[in-house]
Protein backbone atom coordinates (compact mmCIF):
# COMPACT_ATOMS: atom_id res chain seq x y z
CA UNK A 1 0.00 0.00 0.00
CA UNK A 2 1.52 3.38 -0.95
CA UNK A 3 2.39 5.73 1.89
CA UNK A 4 0.19 8.43 0.50
CA UNK A 5 -2.42 7.77 -2.15
CA UNK A 6 -4.73 10.19 -3.92
CA UNK A 7 -7.60 9.02 -1.70
CA UNK A 8 -5.54 9.89 1.37
CA UNK A 9 -4.84 13.33 -0.02
CA UNK A 10 -8.52 13.80 -0.76
CA UNK A 11 -9.47 12.72 2.73
CA UNK A 12 -6.96 15.13 4.26
CA UNK A 13 -8.32 17.95 2.10
CA UNK A 14 -11.89 17.12 3.07
CA UNK A 15 -11.02 17.08 6.76
CA UNK A 16 -9.15 20.36 6.51
CA UNK A 17 -11.97 22.04 4.56
CA UNK A 18 -14.59 20.83 7.00
CA UNK A 19 -12.54 22.09 9.91
CA UNK A 20 -11.97 25.48 8.31
CA UNK A 21 -15.69 25.83 7.57
CA UNK A 22 -16.76 24.67 11.00
CA UNK A 23 -14.33 26.92 12.82
CA UNK A 24 -14.41 30.03 10.68
CA UNK A 25 -13.16 32.74 13.01
CA UNK A 26 -11.78 36.25 12.63
CA UNK A 27 -8.06 36.00 13.28
CA UNK A 28 -7.18 39.70 13.26
CA UNK A 29 -4.54 40.29 15.89
CA UNK A 30 -6.28 43.39 17.25
CA UNK A 31 -9.25 41.25 18.32
CA UNK A 32 -7.14 38.84 20.32
CA UNK A 33 -6.88 41.35 23.14
CA UNK A 34 -10.62 40.93 23.71
CA UNK A 35 -10.44 37.14 24.01
CA UNK A 36 -11.71 36.04 27.41
CA UNK A 37 -8.91 34.25 29.34
CA UNK A 38 -9.31 30.79 30.77
CA UNK A 39 -10.87 32.44 33.89
CA UNK A 40 -9.43 33.08 37.31
CA UNK A 41 -9.46 30.14 39.69
CA UNK A 42 -9.78 31.91 43.06
CA UNK A 43 -13.44 32.86 42.76
CA UNK A 44 -15.06 29.42 42.87
CA UNK A 45 -14.53 28.06 46.42
CA UNK A 46 -17.29 25.47 46.34
CA UNK A 47 -20.22 24.01 44.43
CA UNK A 48 -22.79 26.34 46.03
CA UNK A 49 -20.90 29.44 44.97
CA UNK A 50 -20.43 28.06 41.47
CA UNK A 51 -24.13 27.26 41.17
CA UNK A 52 -25.08 30.72 42.43
CA UNK A 53 -22.81 32.43 39.94
CA UNK A 54 -24.10 30.24 37.14
CA UNK A 55 -27.68 31.24 37.98
CA UNK A 56 -26.67 34.89 38.05
CA UNK A 57 -24.87 34.57 34.71
CA UNK A 58 -27.88 32.91 33.12
CA UNK A 59 -30.22 35.65 34.31
CA UNK A 60 -28.03 38.41 32.89
CA UNK A 61 -27.02 36.74 29.62
CA UNK A 62 -28.79 37.39 26.38
CA UNK A 63 -31.91 35.31 25.81
CA UNK A 64 -31.23 31.74 24.76
CA UNK A 65 -27.46 32.19 24.75
CA UNK A 66 -25.52 29.33 26.28
CA UNK A 67 -21.93 29.74 27.34
CA UNK A 68 -19.41 27.38 25.71
CA UNK A 69 -17.89 24.82 28.03
CA UNK A 70 -14.56 26.62 28.32
CA UNK A 71 -16.30 29.69 29.84
CA UNK A 72 -18.79 27.89 32.02
CA UNK A 73 -18.06 28.33 35.76
CA UNK A 74 -19.52 24.92 36.60
CA UNK A 75 -18.13 22.77 33.79
CA UNK A 76 -14.62 22.61 35.19
CA UNK A 77 -14.10 20.29 38.18
CA UNK A 78 -11.49 22.49 39.87
CA UNK A 79 -14.18 25.05 40.72
CA UNK A 80 -15.99 22.58 42.98
CA UNK A 81 -15.38 20.63 46.15
CA UNK A 82 -14.05 17.78 44.00
CA UNK A 83 -10.99 19.94 43.40
CA UNK A 84 -10.28 19.98 47.12
CA UNK A 85 -10.78 16.22 47.25
CA UNK A 86 -8.27 15.78 44.43
CA UNK A 87 -5.61 17.42 46.58
CA UNK A 88 -5.69 14.37 48.87
CA UNK A 89 -4.78 12.06 45.98
CA UNK A 90 -1.04 11.63 46.40
CA UNK A 91 0.92 8.40 46.58
CA UNK A 92 -2.21 6.24 46.92
CA UNK A 93 -3.45 7.58 43.60
CA UNK A 94 -0.18 6.60 41.90
CA UNK A 95 -0.25 3.15 43.51
CA UNK A 96 -3.79 2.58 42.28
CA UNK A 97 -2.79 3.61 38.77
CA UNK A 98 0.21 1.28 38.65
CA UNK A 99 -1.56 -1.75 40.15
CA UNK A 100 -4.69 -1.90 37.98
CA UNK A 101 -5.17 -5.01 35.80
CA UNK A 102 -5.18 -4.86 31.99
CA UNK A 103 -8.46 -4.28 30.23
CA UNK A 104 -10.35 -7.30 28.94
CA UNK A 105 -9.86 -8.62 25.44
CA UNK A 106 -12.07 -7.20 22.73
CA UNK A 107 -15.49 -8.80 22.39
CA UNK A 108 -15.13 -8.59 18.61
CA UNK A 109 -12.64 -10.51 16.51
CA UNK A 110 -9.47 -8.93 15.14
CA UNK A 111 -10.80 -9.44 11.61
CA UNK A 112 -14.05 -7.65 12.45
CA UNK A 113 -12.14 -4.74 13.97
CA UNK A 114 -9.90 -4.54 10.92
CA UNK A 115 -12.94 -4.46 8.60
CA UNK A 116 -14.56 -1.80 10.79
CA UNK A 117 -11.39 0.29 10.78
CA UNK A 118 -11.07 0.07 7.00
CA UNK A 119 -14.75 0.92 6.55
CA UNK A 120 -14.52 4.05 8.73
CA UNK A 121 -11.05 5.20 7.70
CA UNK A 122 -10.31 3.60 4.31
CA UNK A 123 -7.35 5.89 3.60
CA UNK A 124 -5.48 5.18 6.85
CA UNK A 125 -2.13 3.43 7.11
CA UNK A 126 -1.14 2.77 10.70
CA UNK A 127 2.10 1.46 12.30
CA UNK A 128 2.44 -2.31 11.73
CA UNK A 129 3.28 -2.93 15.39
CA UNK A 130 -0.26 -1.90 16.42
CA UNK A 131 -3.41 -4.01 16.18
CA UNK A 132 -6.46 -2.74 14.31
CA UNK A 133 -8.46 -3.13 17.54
CA UNK A 134 -6.14 -0.76 19.41
CA UNK A 135 -6.16 1.83 16.63
CA UNK A 136 -9.94 1.68 16.30
CA UNK A 137 -10.48 2.11 20.03
CA UNK A 138 -8.14 5.07 20.10
CA UNK A 139 -9.79 6.80 17.18
CA UNK A 140 -13.26 6.37 18.67
CA UNK A 141 -12.26 7.71 22.11
CA UNK A 142 -14.76 10.22 23.49
CA UNK A 143 -13.45 12.79 26.02
CA UNK A 144 -15.27 13.14 29.33
CA UNK A 145 -17.95 15.76 29.84
CA UNK A 146 -15.91 17.30 32.66
CA UNK A 147 -13.70 19.18 30.21
CA UNK A 148 -10.49 18.17 31.97
CA UNK A 149 -9.14 15.82 29.28
CA UNK A 150 -5.99 17.15 27.63
CA UNK A 151 -4.86 15.59 24.34
CA UNK A 152 -1.26 16.21 23.29
CA UNK A 153 -1.42 15.65 19.53
CA UNK A 154 1.97 16.10 17.94
CA UNK A 155 3.96 15.25 14.88
CA UNK A 156 6.45 12.53 15.73
CA UNK A 157 9.76 13.60 17.30
CA UNK A 158 8.54 17.08 18.15
CA UNK A 159 8.56 16.93 21.94
CA UNK A 160 5.59 14.66 22.65
CA UNK A 161 7.11 12.81 25.60
CA UNK A 162 8.56 15.99 27.08
CA UNK A 163 5.22 17.83 26.92
CA UNK A 164 3.16 14.97 28.38
CA UNK A 165 5.67 14.65 31.22
CA UNK A 166 5.37 18.36 31.98
CA UNK A 167 1.58 18.13 32.06
CA UNK A 168 1.77 15.14 34.40
CA UNK A 169 4.08 16.99 36.79
CA UNK A 170 1.83 20.07 36.73
CA UNK A 171 -1.31 18.12 37.65
CA UNK A 172 0.56 16.30 40.41
CA UNK A 173 1.77 19.52 42.06
CA UNK A 174 -1.68 21.07 41.61
CA UNK A 175 -3.20 18.06 43.41
CA UNK A 176 -0.89 18.50 46.38
CA UNK A 177 1.55 15.70 45.57
CA UNK A 178 5.32 15.95 45.63
CA UNK A 179 7.51 15.68 42.57
CA UNK A 180 8.92 12.43 43.99
CA UNK A 181 5.41 10.98 44.16
CA UNK A 182 4.69 12.17 40.63
CA UNK A 183 7.83 10.38 39.41
CA UNK A 184 6.92 7.03 40.96
CA UNK A 185 6.27 5.25 37.66
CA UNK A 186 8.35 2.88 35.56
CA UNK A 187 7.24 4.18 32.17
CA UNK A 188 5.51 7.47 31.34
CA UNK A 189 2.91 5.54 29.34
CA UNK A 190 1.56 4.09 32.60
CA UNK A 191 0.33 7.51 33.72
CA UNK A 192 -0.28 9.14 30.31
CA UNK A 193 -2.39 7.09 27.89
CA UNK A 194 -1.42 6.90 24.22
CA UNK A 195 -4.82 6.57 22.58
CA UNK A 196 -4.11 4.38 19.55
CA UNK A 197 -1.74 2.11 21.49
CA UNK A 198 -3.74 1.83 24.70
CA UNK A 199 -5.62 -1.43 24.09
CA UNK A 200 -2.46 -3.26 23.02
CA UNK A 201 -0.94 -2.27 26.38
CA UNK A 202 -3.98 -3.35 28.37
CA UNK A 203 -5.40 0.14 28.81
CA UNK A 204 -8.96 1.25 28.15
CA UNK A 205 -8.68 4.99 27.41
CA UNK A 206 -12.10 5.66 28.95
CA UNK A 207 -11.57 3.76 32.19
CA UNK A 208 -7.83 3.55 32.80
CA UNK A 209 -7.17 5.30 36.11
CA UNK A 210 -4.65 8.10 35.80
CA UNK A 211 -3.07 9.64 38.90
CA UNK A 212 -4.60 12.98 39.94
CA UNK A 213 -7.15 12.57 37.15
CA UNK A 214 -9.74 14.72 38.90
CA UNK A 215 -7.60 17.64 37.81
CA UNK A 216 -6.64 16.37 34.37
CA UNK A 217 -6.47 13.21 32.31
CA UNK A 218 -3.63 13.36 29.81
CA UNK A 219 -3.64 11.56 26.49
CA UNK A 220 -1.01 11.29 23.78
CA UNK A 221 -1.72 11.12 20.08
CA UNK A 222 0.01 11.51 16.73
CA UNK A 223 -3.15 12.50 14.88
CA UNK A 224 -3.01 15.60 12.74
CA UNK A 225 -4.56 18.69 14.40
CA UNK A 226 -7.64 18.86 12.17
CA UNK A 227 -8.24 15.12 12.38
CA UNK A 228 -7.82 15.07 16.17
CA UNK A 229 -10.23 17.92 16.81
CA UNK A 230 -12.82 16.51 14.40
CA UNK A 231 -12.64 13.03 15.95
CA UNK A 232 -12.57 13.93 19.63
CA UNK A 233 -14.61 17.14 19.58
CA UNK A 234 -14.72 20.29 21.67
CA UNK A 235 -14.94 18.67 25.11
CA UNK A 236 -11.18 18.12 25.18
CA UNK A 237 -8.30 20.56 25.32
CA UNK A 238 -5.55 20.18 22.73
CA UNK A 239 -1.84 20.93 22.94
CA UNK A 240 -0.10 21.00 19.56
CA UNK A 241 3.70 21.05 19.73
CA UNK A 242 5.59 22.60 16.83
CA UNK A 243 9.27 22.21 15.99
CA UNK A 244 11.68 23.33 13.32
CA UNK A 245 11.10 20.86 10.45
CA UNK A 246 14.84 20.42 9.90
CA UNK A 247 15.26 19.24 13.49
CA UNK A 248 12.19 16.99 13.22
CA UNK A 249 13.70 15.38 10.12
CA UNK A 250 17.03 14.71 11.80
CA UNK A 251 15.50 13.47 15.06
CA UNK A 252 13.06 11.18 13.28
CA UNK A 253 15.78 9.59 11.15
CA UNK A 254 17.95 8.91 14.22
CA UNK A 255 14.98 7.55 16.17
CA UNK A 256 13.88 5.04 13.53
CA UNK A 257 17.33 3.71 12.62
CA UNK A 258 17.45 1.13 15.46
CA UNK A 259 13.81 0.11 14.90
CA UNK A 260 14.39 -1.88 11.71
CA UNK A 261 11.72 -4.50 12.49
CA UNK A 262 9.03 -1.87 13.00
CA UNK A 263 10.34 0.44 10.26
CA UNK A 264 11.93 -1.81 7.60
CA UNK A 265 12.12 1.00 5.05
CA UNK A 266 14.81 2.75 7.13
CA UNK A 267 17.50 0.18 6.25
CA UNK A 268 17.54 1.42 2.65
CA UNK A 269 18.32 5.00 3.70
CA UNK A 270 21.95 5.62 4.60
CA UNK A 271 21.91 9.32 5.43
CA UNK A 272 19.50 11.95 6.70
CA UNK A 273 19.63 13.53 3.23
CA UNK A 274 18.36 10.23 1.80
CA UNK A 275 15.54 10.25 4.35
CA UNK A 276 14.58 13.82 3.39
CA UNK A 277 14.03 12.62 -0.19
CA UNK A 278 12.07 9.49 0.76
CA UNK A 279 8.35 8.92 0.33
CA UNK A 280 8.00 8.23 4.02
CA UNK A 281 9.20 11.68 5.05
CA UNK A 282 7.38 13.58 2.33
CA UNK A 283 4.05 11.75 2.67
CA UNK A 284 4.05 10.27 6.17
CA UNK A 285 0.56 8.76 5.87
CA UNK A 286 1.77 5.97 8.16
CA UNK A 287 0.93 8.04 11.24
CA UNK A 288 -2.84 8.21 11.17
CA UNK A 289 -3.41 10.81 8.44
CA UNK A 290 -0.76 13.12 9.85
CA UNK A 291 0.24 13.91 6.31
CA UNK A 292 3.73 15.33 6.51
CA UNK A 293 5.32 17.80 8.90
CA UNK A 294 4.39 20.72 6.64
CA UNK A 295 0.70 19.79 6.68
CA UNK A 296 0.78 19.30 10.45
CA UNK A 297 2.07 22.84 10.97
CA UNK A 298 -0.48 24.27 8.53
CA UNK A 299 -3.38 22.63 10.34
CA UNK A 300 -2.15 23.64 13.79
CA UNK A 301 -1.76 27.23 12.62
CA UNK A 302 -5.32 27.23 11.24
CA UNK A 303 -6.68 26.18 14.65
CA UNK A 304 -4.62 28.67 16.66
CA UNK A 305 -7.57 30.88 17.70
CA UNK A 306 -9.68 28.13 19.26
CA UNK A 307 -9.89 28.68 23.04
CA UNK A 308 -9.38 24.97 23.73
CA UNK A 309 -6.19 24.85 21.63
CA UNK A 310 -2.68 25.76 22.75
CA UNK A 311 0.34 25.97 20.46
CA UNK A 312 3.74 25.26 22.01
CA UNK A 313 7.09 25.57 20.25
CA UNK A 314 9.78 23.05 21.10
CA UNK A 315 12.39 25.82 20.93
CA UNK A 316 10.49 27.87 23.51
CA UNK A 317 10.53 24.91 25.88
CA UNK A 318 14.30 24.84 25.46
CA UNK A 319 14.64 28.61 25.83
CA UNK A 320 12.55 29.23 28.96
CA UNK A 321 11.05 26.09 30.44
CA UNK A 322 9.64 27.67 33.67
CA UNK A 323 7.69 30.18 31.57
CA UNK A 324 6.27 27.43 29.36
CA UNK A 325 5.32 25.41 32.46
CA UNK A 326 3.36 28.44 33.68
CA UNK A 327 1.62 28.71 30.30
CA UNK A 328 0.66 25.04 30.37
CA UNK A 329 -0.64 25.34 33.93
CA UNK A 330 -2.81 28.28 32.93
CA UNK A 331 -4.16 26.37 29.94
CA UNK A 332 -4.98 23.39 32.19
CA UNK A 333 -6.79 25.71 34.57
CA UNK A 334 -4.61 25.14 37.62
CA UNK A 335 -2.47 28.28 37.55
CA UNK A 336 -3.58 29.25 41.06
CA UNK A 337 -1.97 26.05 42.34
CA UNK A 338 1.33 26.47 40.51
CA UNK A 339 3.41 29.42 41.68
CA UNK A 340 6.72 30.61 40.24
CA UNK A 341 8.73 28.43 42.59
CA UNK A 342 6.76 25.34 41.53
CA UNK A 343 7.31 26.20 37.87
CA UNK A 344 11.07 26.28 38.41
CA UNK A 345 11.04 23.01 40.35
CA UNK A 346 9.04 21.29 37.63
CA UNK A 347 11.44 22.69 35.02
CA UNK A 348 14.39 21.26 36.97
CA UNK A 349 12.82 17.79 37.18
CA UNK A 350 11.92 17.88 33.47
CA UNK A 351 15.20 19.36 32.23
CA UNK A 352 17.10 17.43 29.58
CA UNK A 353 19.80 16.44 32.06
CA UNK A 354 17.26 15.23 34.62
CA UNK A 355 15.26 13.23 32.08
CA UNK A 356 18.47 11.83 30.64
CA UNK A 357 19.40 10.48 34.10
CA UNK A 358 16.13 8.50 34.22
CA UNK A 359 15.74 7.87 30.48
CA UNK A 360 14.40 4.33 31.01
CA UNK A 361 11.14 5.97 32.12
CA UNK A 362 10.66 7.29 28.61
CA UNK A 363 11.79 4.46 26.30
CA UNK A 364 8.41 2.63 25.91
CA UNK A 365 9.76 -0.58 27.47
CA UNK A 366 6.60 -1.14 29.52
CA UNK A 367 4.41 -0.83 26.44
CA UNK A 368 6.51 -3.39 24.58
CA UNK A 369 6.39 -5.78 27.55
CA UNK A 370 2.62 -5.39 27.77
CA UNK A 371 2.21 -6.19 24.09
CA UNK A 372 4.20 -9.39 24.51
CA UNK A 373 2.46 -10.48 27.72
CA UNK A 374 -1.02 -9.82 26.32
CA UNK A 375 -0.24 -11.03 22.79
CA UNK A 376 -1.58 -7.81 21.30
CA UNK A 377 0.62 -6.58 18.48
CA UNK A 378 0.54 -6.11 14.73
CA UNK A 379 2.08 -8.14 11.88
CA UNK A 380 5.58 -6.71 12.44
CA UNK A 381 5.62 -7.84 16.04
CA UNK A 382 5.63 -5.79 19.26
CA UNK A 383 7.09 -2.32 19.34
CA UNK A 384 10.85 -2.09 19.69
CA UNK A 385 12.05 0.12 22.52
CA UNK A 386 14.13 3.11 21.50
CA UNK A 387 15.76 5.92 23.40
CA UNK A 388 13.76 9.15 23.29
CA UNK A 389 15.86 11.41 25.51
CA UNK A 390 18.84 11.80 23.20
CA UNK A 391 22.37 12.69 24.19
CA UNK A 392 22.38 16.24 22.80
CA UNK A 393 18.88 17.62 23.39
CA UNK A 394 19.75 20.70 21.36
CA UNK A 395 18.05 22.67 18.62
CA UNK A 396 19.55 23.37 15.21
CA UNK A 397 20.90 19.84 14.67
CA UNK A 398 18.95 19.40 11.45
CA UNK A 399 20.54 22.40 9.76
CA UNK A 400 23.99 21.12 10.66
CA UNK A 401 23.30 17.55 9.53
CA UNK A 402 21.64 18.26 6.18
CA UNK A 403 23.29 19.43 3.01
CA UNK A 404 22.47 23.06 2.12
CA UNK A 405 20.47 21.95 -0.92
CA UNK A 406 18.25 19.55 1.03
CA UNK A 407 17.79 22.01 3.90
CA UNK A 408 16.66 24.68 1.42
CA UNK A 409 14.22 22.23 -0.22
CA UNK A 410 12.67 21.34 3.16
CA UNK A 411 12.26 24.98 4.12
CA UNK A 412 10.77 25.79 0.72
CA UNK A 413 8.23 22.95 1.01
CA UNK A 414 7.28 24.11 4.51
CA UNK A 415 6.73 27.70 3.39
CA UNK A 416 4.67 26.72 0.33
CA UNK A 417 2.39 24.46 2.43
CA UNK A 418 1.95 26.64 5.51
CA UNK A 419 1.77 30.02 3.78
CA UNK A 420 4.34 31.75 6.01
CA UNK A 421 7.87 32.69 5.04
CA UNK A 422 9.56 30.42 7.58
CA UNK A 423 9.13 28.41 10.76
CA UNK A 424 10.78 31.27 12.65
CA UNK A 425 8.01 33.60 11.48
CA UNK A 426 5.40 31.17 12.81
CA UNK A 427 7.22 30.90 16.12
CA UNK A 428 7.34 34.68 16.41
CA UNK A 429 3.62 34.99 15.71
CA UNK A 430 2.84 32.33 18.32
CA UNK A 431 4.77 34.50 20.77
CA UNK A 432 2.51 37.44 19.93
CA UNK A 433 -0.58 35.25 20.46
CA UNK A 434 0.75 34.13 23.84
CA UNK A 435 1.24 37.72 24.89
CA UNK A 436 -2.21 38.86 23.79
CA UNK A 437 -4.23 35.88 24.99
CA UNK A 438 -2.27 34.63 27.98
CA UNK A 439 -0.17 37.55 29.16
CA UNK A 440 3.12 35.72 28.57
CA UNK A 441 5.73 37.42 26.45
CA UNK A 442 7.44 34.70 24.45
CA UNK A 443 10.61 35.81 22.67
Amino acid sequence: MPWYSSSNAAAATTTSSATSSKRNRNRDADRLADVTPTMTRDQRPDDDTAAEEKKKAESTSSAGTEQPWWRSPTAMPWYSSSYAAAATMTSSSMSLCLSQPPCASSSTSADDDLRDLRARFPWMVYPPSFTATSVLRGLTFEPADSGNDVIVATFVKSGTTWTTYLLHLIRAIAAGATLEQADAFDDIQQVVVELTWAYDCGQDPHNWIQPFEKLARIFKSHLSPSFATELHGDKAKYVFVLRDPLDVLCSEFNFFQPKVSNAPWIKHLATVDDYAKSDHWNDHAWFFNNGNVYEYHRQAWELRDLPNVMLVCFEDLKEDLPREVARLAQFMGVADRIDADACHKIADVASHAAMRSKREKFDEHWMSQQQVELGRFGPHGPNETAEKVTTNGTTGAGKRALSPEVAAAVQRAWSETVGLSSYEEMRSKIGVLAALREGYFVR
